[in-house]
């Protein structure tokens, strides 16, 4: 997803155009290579399926409110327990997170929500945003459901390159009304996005009460279909998934450049799809693909039990 050398997997996806065709050498696909003494992960290849629409609950819309700042939280919700839980697990770790709740329209919990990380596959989100609002055919439908539950580089390459790379970011940022999200400083590094988990909250917010019915509902039953294991044979489940006893669509993504690793968890979570939460993690070189999944897990479920389900 990021920039990758030889030994480890990209977090950026790279987008190679030889005689008209794009290709990508790395991204939040390529499965990672495990650090030194570490098991390597065995994945469970799943196949190319279509995911089914049905319709989503109904569901008020809220308002956006942007008063988090960091360290916030609602009674008995403390991002401190978050940052110990996750840095117990990789004392390194460096966490941006915000839980809101779209009942009340409040952000009951805010950590570094305004600090940029890479985006590695979040950016999928964005690119399915995109794609729809300027009219996508059922060919480019389905695909957009297999590139955001199996989190399919292949797919977001295409589709990055067909609606303009950085341009697409351009103009999310502006339809969305996104304030911390950049393009990548290289057109073709797709999973170099910089963004904020405040904007992740933000996308969501979207999807949730400004898309189409149908868009709407594409988005969210790919995302609450998302398999334990990506395209590329990642384990996909961690963070939201393992940490939090309750229903959920997710949006996950992981990779590493020349200087960090990074893995995020976001979704929407509980009944009727209360919760938006994200996660956003950040951590040193050579941590290792299984422990920095754990710290994320471990973040996600110091709010297991905490989070009201009506």
């Amino acid at each position: 997803m990021l920039f990758s050398s030889a030994r480890r997997v990209a977090l950026v996806g790279t987008v190679v155009v030889a005689v008209g065709v794009a290709a990508l050498t790395s991204a939040c696909g390529a499965r990672p290579t495990a650090s030194v003494a570490e098991p390597v992960l065995v994945p469970q290849r799943t196949p190319s399926t279509t995911v089914v629409s049905t319709p989503p609950p109904s569901i008020t819309p809220t308002p956006t409110k942007d008063t988090g700042t960091p360290n916030k939280g609602a009674p008995g919700l403390d991002a401190n327990l978050l940052v110990a839980a996750a840095t117990q697990v990789e004392p390194n770790t460096t966490l941006g997170a915000v839980v809101y709740d779209r009942v009340t329209g409040q952000e009951l919990l805010s950590y570094e929500a305004d600090r940029q990380f890479r985006s590695a596959s979040l950016v999928k989100l964005m690119i399915a945003i995109d794609v729809l609002s300027r009219g996508a055919n059922e060919n480019d439908r389905q695909r957009i459901a297999r590139m955001l539950s199996l989190s399919d580089d292949d797919i977001a390459s295409a589709l990055w390159v067909q609606d303009g790379g950085p341009a697409l970011v351009t103009r999310v940022v502006s339809l969305v009304g996104l304030q911390g999200t950049e393009p990548p400083e290289v057109s073709g590094k797709w999973g170099e996005v910089k963004l904020t988990a405040h904007d992740m909250v933000r996308v969501y917010q979207y999807v949730m009460d400004r898309l189409p019915a149908a868009d709407h509902t594409l988005i969210v039953d790919a995302l609450g279909q998302a398999p334990e294991y990506a395209a590329d044979g990642f384990r996909q489940h961690f963070g939201i998934p393992d940490g939090l006893n309750m229903q959920w669509a997710i949006k996950q993504g992981w990779g590493n450049n020349d200087s960090a690793m990074v893995l995020h968890s976001t979704g929407l979570v509980g009944a009727k799809w209360r919760y938006i939460v994200v996660l956003l993690t950040q951590h040193p070189l050579g941590s290792g693909w299984r422990t920095c999944s754990k710290s994320v897990t471990a973040a996600a479920g110091a709010l297991d039990g905490l989070l009201p389900e009506a």
